[in-house]
């Protein structure tokens, strides 16, 4: 068991450094202030504050992980090894930064908790981040910061203590819903309006391409999901997971009737294939209450209990989102990203423990960090910067053994020929050709 002395043992600290020893580590750890109780302790053990206590494996603490609440933080950002570091500390200390503190900062989204200018959404913009500004929003940097870490611990006990990451699969893919069908089986003057609003928009193509599919000429091109399902399971890849949006129609919420049979069998059939789950309303991020009855109605309809959970449009407010996912029962959640940008939001790849700074404690939610999506792979428009952009994250990951976990939507799978090029550049990527 691995010994850590601090002077106060504050919830913050319990959770970050349980987070490093107990779940990346898979050590035992074990925390105290008293002074001859660390000095008997006979196996591995570090000192956590201002100075050492003798020759023991030290790091200086910056002070963040002993305040209360959310306070205005003074960043100084400088360069370890090539990469970012902030919260500077002494020549004694293992590391020259405080790895728990700066981790803990990151991990939290402590900077969201911070007054900031939100998008039209109300979101928190990656360009208001510490990793944007500072350029490292590309790299699971906690994660490279962690490597350093083992390093410094392995030379200290002569390798006998630390043990490699835990080995995770190689690649999960999320799958977000919004709308089973384009066009099908929607309310007559919804089409009606919708046909309308593509005219007034000059889409004359999307205006015919609806019309015939309304007349059963031809298929809707949201349909070949399950047949692209099946054929994704002949691969060596788990099986993906779908987040499927299934609530009360609103401007931002723009899914099927849940009350539409349609709409309810094709949800049943995708939870008979893989694993599925509620894509949370964006009404339900500024209404909370309405969660509750979406969780309940989505697991009535594929009679399994809800676990997991993605944000739609990802509309993430701290602590509020995270604080509600906990108290339903929520175990895991797949929202830690940008829309916009791809990259880190949390500046890990691994799965962690929300911790509520309102509250200053930690919750039993799981964070699945997301740092690829359909609408980024899009963004780069040719096949071979697609490639190389996946490609890119895939062996980033794999050095470190970390999850690398992509967001896609169902419209991937679009069977018009307008989308070929992408879903033919898609399979290959998924499928190492």
């Amino acid at each position: 068991m691995i010994l850590v002395y601090t002077p106060v043992v504050k919830p913050r600290i319990r959770y970050i450094f349980k987070h490093f020893f107990v779940f990346r580590m898979q050590k035992e750890i074990s925390f105290t202030s008293d002074l001859s109780v660390f000095i008997a302790h006979n196996g591995p053990k570090m000192s956590y504050s201002d100075k050492p206590l003798g020759n023991e494996f030290f790091i200086r603490a910056h002070g963040l992980l002993t305040e209360q609440g959310i306070n205005t933080v003074d960043i100084t950002v400088f360069d370890y090894e090539g990469l970012p570091a902030f919260f500077a500390t002494s020549d004694r200390s293992a590391l020259p930064f405080d790895f728990f503190a700066a981790s803990f900062y990151l991990m939290t989204r402590y900077e969201e908790y911070q007054p900031y200018v939100p998008d039209d959404l109300g979101r928190f913009t990656p360009d208001q981040s510490l990793a944007y500004q500072h350029k490292f929003l590309h790299i699971p940097l906690v994660d490279l910061w962690f490597r350093y870490f083992l390093k410094a611990w392995d030379t200290f006990f002569d390798a006998t203590v630390a043990s490699p990451a835990i080995k995770s699969p190689e690649l999960t893919l999320l799958v977000d819903v919004p709308q089973l069908f384009a066009y099908k089986h929607k309310a007559f003057f919804r089409s009606f309006f919708e046909g309308i609003r593509d005219l007034t928009k000059l889409k004359f193509a999307v205006f015919f391409d609806r019309t015939v599919v309304l007349l059963g000429f031809r298929e809707d091109p949201l349909a070949g999901l399950l047949n692209w399902l099946e054929e994704f399971k002949r691969t060596k890849y788990s099986s993906p997971i779908f987040f499927v949006l299934h609530t009360a129609l609103g401007i931002h919420d723009k899914s099927l009737s849940v009350f539409n049979a349609a709409n309810q069998q094709g949800i049943k059939s995708i939870s008979d294939y893989t694993p599925t789950a509620p894509l949370a309303s964006f009404a339900s991020s500024m209404h909370p209450y309405k969660l509750s009855a979406d969780i309940d109605r989505f697991s009535a309809l594929i009679h399994r209990p809800v676990k997991a959970i993605r944000q739609h449009k990802l509309a993430l407010r701290f602590p509020i989102s995270y604080r509600l996912f906990s108290k339903l029962g929520i175990q895991h959640d797949y929202s830690m990203q940008y829309p916009d940008h791809h990259g880190f939001r949390a500046s890990t790849a691994f799965p962690f423990r929300f911790y509520d700074l309102s509250d200053e404690q930690p919750t039993p939610l799981t964070i699945h960090p997301v740092c690829l999506s359909e609408a980024h792979i899009r963004n780069q428009r040719f096949s071979r910067k697609m490639r190389q952009l996946f490609l890119d994250y895939q062996s980033r990951l794999a050095e470190l053994q970390a999850p690398f976990v992509v967001a896609l939507t169902n419209k991937s799978f679009n069977t018009r020929s307008k989308n070929a090029s992408f879903l033919s550049t898609l399979s290959k990527v998924l499928t190492h050709e």
